[in-house]
Order: structure tokens, then sequence, then C-alpha cells
């Protein structure tokens, strides 16, 4: 493949190429050492000079942006124009790629994509005293995408032009017709074909045909790069809609994401920054709903400034760090921490505790569970106020009030301990933590013998079997113990029981469902419990407080 030496078109760059220079003087050299150049009398020539004059006058307004003179202005006059070949719904191009595998033929192989800009084609050219009375101009072609045969033909049909207009200025019709002859004269009217040069391409074909032979890769990597920076180009100067405040800007205004999504600056500032402050950072992805791609962290660093774009990184951090399973942080300086069979040792305090209730570790020794933890607390609590006399608010009454909120809105997770609260949906639950799954309803660990929806069998059994005359002393017993709390059912007024710390209660009697909690029917289990409704499991301490005296047993055995 050909690539044109000296500047890149890719920037804008229009400096002629030197070797392009170079083989156009030697041209001129050759012909008028060898004679080819005629010599004319004064009048022609200075008729010759006023028609090229004329003529360059007209390529700079018409081609100005794309018209590069070079030299002294006087005779001969010699410039470059970057032509564009005319691609108005884009092009596809094909390119011949080797590959290593036995699975193409010849290890060969065509990879396909599409292009909405060409890089042009750089057509040099010096006009002689003797043009366009009685010789054409000297010119060369280069081109980045095009091997040396394709371009050689280009050559041969500028010089066909020339020979059906002798004595005319030609420029022009040789620029008009490469803008729109040029895919269609190489056959590539479907899409443009790249293919590895071959030992006739090695050999120079035409002199007039400028480049450098590259590999298939090369060229690709070439055309993609500049169709790309067309584009770009092309989207900065014109006008576009942002999809949040459906404003239309500049395309200098926008952000332009990896996925290819773009909005305009306003808009990422303000949504990045509120993501950032709300500690969503999680959810700083695109704004496109149906994408979700990645926010890369220098674009952020730019809209968000030093101050969020910090905050932002110790965030994200610790959202990984929380993310995985096997790490915890330390419950007195919290430094992240690697887990070892629910142990780990701080590297930075050097403390070694257990992950799962966050104490001294205790190798050997039964772990505490929340509600043991909670009345250890609440003791040592107790004991500070009489000791010290204070009343206010400390650490310590702190924690006691978390613990007394995650047992009251949550269930822990059977594998790592960790409380998992539920919004809705049903009973089968998957642990953030561990991701392990249990049953949320009894909160043991699911498996194929134990299924959520056969402990909600298993639950409406039990509460039926309690109705029954053979169970109530195994419910008078568990009443004592404060393991069931009498709840009577709002549909038809049978005395049911709420067991355990489960709000939902079943009535055998009437087959409704009934909160223990408001005593009202539920309709639909995800949206009467939830945070804006019942907490669907609640500790009932009043109930083990408040068990029943000698002279209540024996009433309750009565019944």
């Amino acid at each position: 493949m050909e690539s044109p030496r000296g500047g890149s078109h890719g920037e804008g760059d229009l400096s002629p190429s030197p070797e392009a220079v170079r083989m156009l003087r030697e041209m001129v050299l050759r012909d008028l050492q060898e004679g080819e150049e005629p010599d004319l009398p004064d009048d022609q020539l200075r008729s010759n000079d006023q028609l090229q004059q004329d003529e360059m006058m007209a390529l700079e307004a018409i081609y100005g942006d794309n018209l590069d003179t070079f030299g002294e202005k006087s005779a001969p006059r010699s410039f470059q124009i970057h032509v564009h070949c005319e691609i108005p719904d884009g092009i596809s191009v094909s390119a011949e790629l080797l590959k290593d595998v036995d699975d193409y033929p010849n290890n060969r192989f065509f990879d396909t994509f599409s292009v909405e800009h060409l890089a042009p084609i750089s057509l040099t050219c010096i006009m002689p005293p003797s043009y366009p009375s009685h010789h054409s101009p000297y010119f060369t072609l280069g081109v980045q995408w095009l091997d040396s045969v394709k371009i050689y033909s280009l050559c041969h049909m500028l010089d066909s032009i020339w020979v059906q207009q002798p004595g005319q200025e030609v420029v022009f019709e040789w620029v008009q017709w490469l803008q729109s002859s040029t895919l269609s004269h190489l056959g590539f009217d479907d899409g443009i074909v790249i293919r590895q040069p071959d030992d006739s391409m090695m050999d120079p074909v035409d002199v007039r045909v400028v480049g450098e032979i590259l590999s298939v890769d090369d060229v690709v990597q070439r055309v993609i790069n500049y169709n790309e920076e067309q584009c770009q180009e092309s989207f900065l100067h014109g006008l576009h809609v942002c999809m949040i405040c459906f404003s239309e800007h500049k395309g200098i205004d926008f952000i332009k994401l990896p996925c290819c999504h773009y909005f305009c600056r306003n808009c990422m500032e303000t949504y990045s920054r509120m993501h950032v402050k709300e500690g969503s950072v999680l959810k700083l992805v695109c704004p496109d709903d149906k994408c979700g791609g990645f926010v890369p962290p220098n674009l952020l660093k730019s809209l968000l400034g030093e101050v969020d774009f910090e905050r932002w990184e110790r965030l994200i951090l610790q959202r990984t760090l929380d993310s995985m399973a096997d790490v915890a942080c330390c419950p007195r300086c919290q430094t992240a921490c690697l887990e070892d069979e629910d142990n780990a040792q701080c590297p930075k305090c050097l403390f070694s505790f257990c992950t799962r209730c966050r104490e001294r570790r205790h190798v050997g020794e039964r772990c505490l569970t929340p509600e043991e933890k909670l009345l250890s607390l609440e003791e040592r609590e107790k004991i500070r106020q009489l000791s010290k006399g204070y009343t206010g608010s400390s650490k310590l009454e702190d924690e006691i009030r978390s613990i007394k909120e995650i047992l009251h809105s949550s269930v822990p997770c059977p594998h790592c301990g960790t409380a998992i609260s539920r919004v809705s949906g049903c009973d089968h639950t998957r642990c953030t933590n561990c991701d392990k799954s249990f049953c949320y309803g009894c909160g043991k660990p699911l498996s194929a013998t134990h299924t959520s929806e056969q402990c909600r069998r298993d639950y409406e059994k039990m509460t039926e079997k309690l109705d029954t005359v053979g169970t109530v002393e195994e419910l008078v017993r568990k009443l004592k113990l404060g393991a069931c709390k009498r709840c009577p059912c709002p549909s038809c007024h049978q005395i049911t029981y709420k067991v355990g710390n489960n709000n939902h209660v079943y009535c055998g009697a009437c087959r409704v469902h009934h909160c223990a909690q408001c005593r009202k029917v539920v309709r639909k289990s995800s949206e009467h419990f939830g945070p804006r409704g019942c907490k669907q499991h609640t500790v009932e301490p009043e109930v083990a407080k408040n068990r029943p005296k000698k002279n209540d047993d024996s009433q309750s055995e009565s019944l």
C-alpha cells in the first residue's frame, strides 16, 4: 500500500510531500534536457501565463481550504490539492488480513468495517511555461488506502483527460474526476477492498506514484484514525441535542463517553456531583437508561474537580472492599483486613478480631448472637452510667440503638451473619455480602430439600396445627417461653399466634393472612411489608419480660 509522505492529513496539515516535489522537479529537468519542452514565442508564453494565473485564481476560490501553493509565484507555478472522494452515505472497507490458524484458506480472511471519511488524494502539480497550449501539467498522485497499481490507473486516466482536450486548462477537470469517479473507476462502488501487497506492487509502475509500501494492518489503522479524527471534527462543529436537558448546544460543549453517548457538560457535571454527594458512586455510569457504560476516571476528574474526585476515589474503594466477601474492616481503626475463617488481624493496629461479632478473637468459643451482644452492651451501658452518673449519648448507646434497629428490621444471614433487610419479593433471599441464598421466613440456608416455598407451606401447616386441640399443651409451653404471641384474626376473630419474630400470620380458620403488628389483613406481602409499611420481623421483648405468672399459667392450662 502507498502512503503519502510528509504531513498528516488527519490533522489538517497541507504541507506538500517532499518526495512529490522532488519527483516533479526531476521530471521538468529531464524534459528540458531531452528537448521535450517546446520553444514558444513570447506572445504564446504570455498567453499561457495569463491562462495559468486565471486557473490558479479559480482553483483558490473553489478549493482554497484544500489547496497549498509552494515555490515562487512566477513560472513554473507549483501547488498541491487534497481531493476528497465523494462518499455521501459512508462506505464499507474490507481488509485482507493474515491469520495464523488453519480455519481460513491460505491463512487469509477479510475484516469489514464502515467509514464516513476517507483520507484525501494528494495531487501535486507543476505548470510548465508551455501549459496549456502544448504540454499538460507535471503531476504526482499519493493515496493512503490504494496500492501502486491502482494509483497508476488513476494517473493513466488523468493523461486520457488531457489527450481528449489538448490546449485547454485541465487541472479543474482532473480534480472533478478524482472527486466523483475514483471509486467507480476502481470498482469500489460497493466498498473498498484493501489487499496484502504482492511482488507486482513492490516494483514502481510509474514515477508519478508517490508513497511508501505499507502493510495492510498499517493502512487499516490509518484509515480508521483518519475517519475518527474527521468524525470528531464534524461533531465539534455541529449542533446537537442533550438527552438530559433537551437543549441544543455546539459539539464543543458536549462530553462524549466511550459508549458513544454524549451529553452537555453542565448536565454531566451536575449528574456526577449528585452521585458523589449522595454516595451512590456505583450508579455513576452513562445516563442513558439502556446503556450503563462506565465513565472514565480521567473524565470524572475534569467534571468533579479535585475535592469531589478524591471523595469519589474513597467511596469507590470502600464499595469495592464491601463487595469482597473475604475483606472486613477493623472495628478499631476501620482499616481493610483479609478474613481467614471468620477471623482477621488488622495490619495497621494489629488488632485480631472475629469478623462475625467484631469482638476480640475467640478461637474455640461460641460467637455471640446479635441478641446476646445487645444484652451485653446494655449491661455495660448501665454499669457505665451508674459509675459515672452520665446520662448523655455515647458511642455505646449508638451501637445499642443500631443493633436494636438491625434486629427489628432484618434477618441475619445464616452463612456470614450479615443483617439482611428485605424490601419486597418472596422469601428466597440472596445475601449481598457472601452471595449465598437463604430463606427470609425462617432464616435458614436453602437447599434441595428446603426451599422458600416449602418453608412457607410448612409454616401454614404449623399454624393450622396450633389451632387443634392436640397442640394446646405445646402452645401453652411456647407461650410461657415467649415464642408465640396471641394475634386475633381481623377477619374471623379466631385466636392466631405470631411465631418467633415473623409478623406475617396465617389464620387456618378463614384462610386469611394478616399482620401481627397492625392487626390488618395482608392482601399482598410485598406491598404490606417494607420500608413504607410494617416490619415483617420484629422482636417482642415485652413477651419475655412479662411471662405469665403461676396463676396465669394455670388459667392458660385450663383453656
